[in-house]
């Protein structure tokens, strides 16, 4: 690889080895926490991304729309590769993959929101022929190597998925469904009672939990939390409404318990943010 970066903290050490082609950018994680660590990061663009973890053997192909993001690293040792493709030219790749063209449709939807596909066992392959062009003196940078080894990766999830069972388009579809319901109803009350939506999209409450991690990556409750954290913070940043109105607008009648959940997500409490809301409305009177 062609970078490596190592970085200490509280939880352990991660070292981080990437390289950049021009059909993607390659990052090989290798960390070892004594904890579990939550991280917050940002996506600056719309990202269509493969994430394969070699301990569980699992391989994912991710769309994640830009914004803020908060994830939980689990303790031990673990080897994670992420492959983020150029957006153009995956969907131009995938033209001719049949059972990737609802996926790629997300990229053009603005209300689109975090995807990710079925896992597959290809993560060892992966990694295997990350590590035969490593021993070849190979280099990802260059335009051949690293475009064998991006197509193969993708390549071989294809050929995975197009395995399975043709119904997939249809649990997609569903799911892009229920993501955009999400999206549109998270300050309400309706996205709290899960057999009514699974009514509503007229499934069983198993295979709504099963098509919401499909649209999201995680449960539909944790991803309802993301959505109210977020809006919550965006309208204490900008805006000098009253906490509770601004819970209240993001689906929690009980302001007190609004702050506990606040704080649980972010380590502040409402407050707290409120006061660069005050700092941020005096700027801009100054400068408006």
């Amino acid at each position: 690889m062609a970078q490596v970066q190592k970085f200490g903290m509280n939880q352990g050490c991660l070292l981080v080895q990437s390289a950049s082609h021009y059909l993607a950018h390659i990052e090989l994680f290798e960390y070892k926490l004594e904890q579990q660590a939550n991280i917050h990061f940002s996506v600056n663009e719309p990202s269509f991304f493969m994430y394969a973890n070699l301990n569980q053997n699992s391989c994912w192909l991710c769309y994640r729309p830009a914004g803020k993001y908060q994830e939980t690293i689990a303790s031990g040792a673990h080897q994670l590769l992420l492959i983020t493709f150029r957006p153009d030219w995956l969907i131009y790749k995938c033209h001719k993959m049949e059972e990737l063209k609802p996926f790629t449709a997300f990229y053009r939807n603005a209300e689109s929101a975090y995807n990710r596909l079925p896992s597959f066992d290809i993560a060892a392959n992966l990694f295997n022929a990350l590590q035969k062009m490593d021993a070849k003196g190979s280099d990802l940078i260059a335009d051949a190597d690293g475009y064998i080894f991006i197509n193969h990766c993708l390549n071989k999830y294809y050929r995975k998925l197009a395995g399975q069972n043709p119904t997939h388009n249809y649990h997609l579809e569903k799911a892009a469904a229920i993501a955009r319901f999400v999206k549109e109803n998270y300050a309400s009350a309706m996205v709290d009672d899960l057999p009514k939506i699974a009514d509503r999209f007229m499934v069983s409450e198993r295979s709504l939990a099963r098509l919401a991690r499909l649209a999201f990556g995680i449960p539909l409750h944790e991803q309802v939390i993301n959505l109210r954290m977020a809006s919550a913070f965006s309208l204490l940043s900008t805006t000098n409404k009253p906490i509770y109105e601004i819970a209240q607008l993001n689906g929690y009648n009980d302001p007190h318990y609004f702050s506990k959940a606040f704080k649980k997500y972010y380590g502040i409490l409402p407050k707290s943010v409120e006061k660069t809301s005050k700092k941020l409305s005096v700027q801009e009177k100054i400068t408006g």
